[in-house]
């Protein structure tokens, strides 16, 4: 039996990540219960997670490829270029608020087991990233339609995935320090994700900017995150280097700042849940 003494010294980031593997089972059991019981009186279940993205790509591209007649510059089919953004924003914006809104969810565990908290966000951006896999299916037959197939280079969607569940699990705990002490902090967070949805190019390519306002959208690490997205799957983009370099340096930056930022205010926050 595991006994939690708070004179041993914990190590910022390192002592964190290692209570959440010392608690793997637990892990693996908040993340079945997240994907079970908020379907459990669902009668097509965890489906109804895509159900929001594939008719948000339904509007967007009759809007803007009947309505505004838009089209890709290099002549691609638009509607996999379309449903690869709205897919990659819904798993950031789904694995961002659930992660934010975790801890105070699991307050009443907290509150009477030692536990580290950051396993309830981990398990939340954990679900988020199970509910994307499931998207890949329309989209995969998207692709089809469109007569294209995601390339050998598809298994890297992985990598992807991993680096926006370490990125959204770091800001997420960041928030969720906000959610605690500021009930107002939810409604600015929606007008925020509203705002970053359109400085990231999910529905228009980049490539149509000016040279001023690329810099600004480049500037955003979802850019990166959905370029390389593109590219590895459905090889609607080309990404960068520096599109790889910036998801990857992002997502462990904002991992390890959000597990440190969370450490320092916890003490605190702990006593207002």
């Amino acid at each position: 039996m595991q006994v939690y003494d708070s004179d041993v010294k914990q190590t910022p980031i390192i002592s964190q990540v290692q209570g959440v593997w010392e608690k793997r089972g637990l892990l693996k059991l908040l993340v079945a219960r997240d994907l079970t019981v908020r379907y459990k009186r669902s009668v097509i279940g965890i489906w109804w997670s895509l159900l929001n993205p594939l008719f948000t790509t339904f509007v967007m591209f009759w809007v803007f490829n009947t309505v505004f007649k838009a089209r890709m510059p290099d002549g691609t089919s638009f509607l996999p270029y379309l449903l690869s953004g709205v897919l990659l924003m819904s798993l950031f914006n789904q694995g961002l608020t659930m992660a934010a809104d975790a801890i105070a969810t699991g307050a009443g565990v907290l509150t009477k087991v030692y536990v580290r908290p950051e396993i309830f966000a981990f398990s939340a951006t954990i679900s988020a990233a199970i509910n994307f896999f499931f998207g890949l299916i329309p989209l995969t037959l998207v692709l089809a339609i469109s007569r294209k197939w995601p390339g050998w280079s598809f298994p890297l969607a992985i990598v992807v995935v991993g680096c926006m569940t370490l990125f959204t699990t770091g800001l997420g705990l960041m928030l969720a320090i906000a959610y605690v002490n500021f009930d107002d902090s939810r409604s600015l967070i929606q007008i925020f994700l509203l705002a970053l949805q359109y400085m990231t190019p999910v529905f228009y390519p980049i490539s149509v900017l000016g040279p001023h306002t690329k810099k600004v959208i480049e500037l955003n690490p979802l850019t990166s995150y959905l370029a390389v997205f593109r590219d590895v799957y459905g090889n609607n983009y080309v990404a960068s280097l520096g599109n790889w370099l910036m998801m990857g340096f992002t997502s462990l930056g904002m991992f390890c700042l959000g597990f440190y930022v969370f450490q320092r205010a916890w003490p605190r926050v702990v006593a207002k849940i």
